[in-house]
This record gives structure tokens, sequence and C-alpha cells, in this order.
């Protein structure tokens, strides 16, 4: 697997906007989705796109009239891609030792340990 660079926030956020719909959009649609939350200017997001495309993150059909923007990776191959990172900057990429580090934080419930211990056996099940 190609290693997948870790993509600055306001990037993120416009590959979040594609990821989470279902069609190719236009700057102008992307622009409209990120607008209330950022009120970046159509020519905001097209510098983004052009960078996430220079990345290989992103594809352009400019075969018609307007240029229609989709994802060249997955949102699933980008979270693996930043798990591992996470995993080796804190944990020296063992993942045993973030399990451990996040096993003894006070914000897991009763039933996140049940989630969780029922993940484990799955995942122990299946292989």
């Amino acid at each position: 697997m190609k290693t997948i660079e870790r993509l600055p926030e306001s990037e993120l956020e416009v590959m979040l906007t594609l990821w989470h719909n279902e069609t190719p959009l236009t700057v102008g649609e992307i622009t409209k989705l990120l607008a209330d939350a950022h009120g970046w200017k159509s020519a905001t997001v097209h510098v983004l796109l052009d960078r996430l495309g220079e990345k290989g993150f992103v594809a352009c059909d400019k075969s018609g009239y307007k240029h229609m923007f989709t994802p060249a990776i997955t949102e699933e191959e980008y979270r693996r891609g930043e798990e591992k990172t996470f995993m080796k900057r804190f944990f020296g990429g063992s993942a045993k030792n973030m399990i451990a580090s996040l096993l003894n934080t006070d914000g897991l419930t009763d039933d996140d340990l049940e989630e969780l211990s029922a993940l484990l056996k799955q995942r122990k099940g299946g292989k």
C-alpha cells in the first residue's frame, strides 16, 4: 500500500465533503456545502481542489461544461493511513500499546468496554 500523506484541515474538509456525497460535485456545489461552516469563496475551494488533485486525492472530469470532482481515494484508505501514522508516531507502531493507552483513560464507559470486548472476540474468532 502506498503511503498516504496527511492533509491539512482545509483540504480534509473538502475531502470529507466529497466523501459524504454520492455524486461528483462542481466547485460551486462544494463551495455552497462549505460556505456556512467556513465562509470560503469558490476561488479558495478551487485552490484546495487543485492541491488535492496534485496530491492524487481527487479526480476531475473536464469533459463537460462544468468540471466534476470525485475522490480518487476512499475515506477508509485515508483513515487507515492516518491510523498507521498516529500509531507509529505516538505508540512506536504498536497497536497493543495504543489500545492499552485507550483502556487506561477515564472516557470509556462500561458499554464501550463491552463493545470493545465483543470486537476483540470477533476479530480473534475470524482468524
